[in-house]
């Protein structure tokens, strides 16, 4: 039995070894005894290679505003494990957890010992929430998908609406070489007659959605030719844009391709407000998109000198964190600090650094898929670049030598951001 949600977190932790199982066989059985819990909450379901956490936090804010209780279920988590299951924005308690876990740990226990076990880390968490939201008096619960789609955990859900951020090359050995074949399996979390909306622009890739969506009698709506935004403006203090019925859009969140983030969102909640399931108004839109924070996404910590936290875990997340450097802090010295998993396209996302980077020195950290600091430095294979396997010692000496004409950028593994953020806060 579990006393406390320390218990809870060593024990989901345990099941880090068994690694990533896609599949829903041991979800299925799980639910079914614990009388499916997932069907008696009103769901949202996003997925995507990069933009899921925050397209959640624009969605859980905007409705939050317009005085809904909104759940989210969110990975990884930042500052503390509770977060990732959170009510209006307040992370689980310790209480709750265990409560909820020691409903769980029977049926899992049992299902451990037949083939279909041993069950994962995620789907222990995501059998916990099931649990946890079904129990409270919550209005919808937002869920991002911790991997692909077609066979994460959270696809047992039957959501009012789903989301598709982006198709972008990542997790490649288990979804796939190819956009296409990534495609399909986010495309995966369509279920028959539920709406789909998305902002991916890839024309190819689009052709698959729209295919799939005929396929299932599920309205499809690409969010970025629907509602267009246009004339935005990439501030320090944030971004203004409009939408074609909605002008002077302003949010906090720093780097343009939080308008796309935030643009499907949009079109999720238009969905919700004229099918009246929820009543939005434009005033809760404006006040939720501009209020919506996601801690490690180009989070501004120290503003002079500039050091900055993003999650950048893959090409196009470090892309896009390279070009918000560039446009925002264009006369500084771009100082950056990273740490990538071993399984991730580090060589690819390498590329956006040289482009921008004045110096780079490479770390790790103690988790067991992060990469070691000497192999990121060998393939990066550029000037001014070094690394420190310690990655305390390396921060402290690089905040030594921090001045108001640098900025120092910190990187990588969401993970490690979070691993920094909780050192730098001390």
């Amino acid at each position: 039995m579990f006393r406390n949600g320390n218990d809870v977190i060593e024990w989901v932790n345990q099941q880090l070894r068994f690694g990533i199982k896609p599949g829903l066989e041991r979800m299925e059985a799980a639910l079914a005894r614990l009388g499916n819990p997932h069907l008696k909450i009103r769901t949202i379901h996003i997925a995507g290679t990069n933009g899921k956490g925050s397209t959640v936090t624009y969605l859980r804010s905007v409705l939050q505003d317009a005085g809904y209780l909104v759940g989210t279920f969110t990975s990884p988590y930042i500052e503390s494990f509770n977060e990732r299951i959170t009510l209006n924005g307040v992370p689980i308690s310790d209480d709750d957890l265990a409560w909820c876990a020691n409903v769980v740990k029977p049926i899992v226990e049992e299902i451990n010992k037949t083939d279909i076990g041993p069950f994962t880390e995620f789907e222990l968490i995501t059998l916990i929430s099931f649990v946890y939201f079904k129990n409270q008096p919550v209005d919808v619960v937002i869920y991002e998908v911790g991997l692909g789609g077609r066979l994460d955990a959270t696809n047992m859900i039957q959501p009012l609406a789903c989301g598709i951020t982006n198709i972008g090359h990542d997790h490649e050995a288990i979804l796939g070489d190819t956009l296409q074949k990534i495609a399909v399996e986010k495309l995966g979390i369509v279920k028959h007659g539920v709406p789909l909306f998305t902002t991916e622009d890839d024309d190819d890739v689009l052709e698959i959605f729209k295919v799939t969506c005929e396929g299932k009698n599920s309205p499809y709506l690409n969010a970025l030719s629907t509602y267009a935004p246009t004339n935005i403006k990439n501030r320090h203090e944030g971004i203004q844009f409009d939408w074609v019925d909605l002008p002077n859009v302003k949010l906090n969140m720093k780097g343009l391709h939080q308008v796309k983030n935030a643009t499907l969102a949009y079109s999720i909640l238009k969905y919700l407000k004229e099918k009246r399931i929820f009543s939005i108004s434009e005033v809760n839109i404006y006040r939720g998109m501009k209020e919506a924070f996601w801690k490690g996404r180009f989070e501004l910590i120290h503003d002079e000198p500039a050091i900055i936290l993003d999650g950048a875990h893959n090409p196009e997340g470090m892309k896009n964190l390279c070009e918000t450097v560039q446009e925002l802090y264009p006369t500084k010295r771009h100082v950056f600090m990273v740490s990538v998993l071993k399984d991730k396209e580090y060589s690819e996302m390498f590329k956006y650094l040289k482009v921008v980077a004045d110096e780079v020195h490479f770390t790790t950290f103690d988790y067991p898929r992060a990469q070691s600091g000497k192999n990121q430095f060998e393939s990066y294979s550029g000037l001014n670049a070094d690394y420190d396997e310690d990655y305390e010692q390396l921060l402290e000496k690089l905040l030594d030598h921090l001045t108001d004409e640098k900025c120092l950028i910190i990187t990588g593994s969401l993970y490690f951001i979070s691993e920094v953020r909780k050192y730098l806060m001390k």
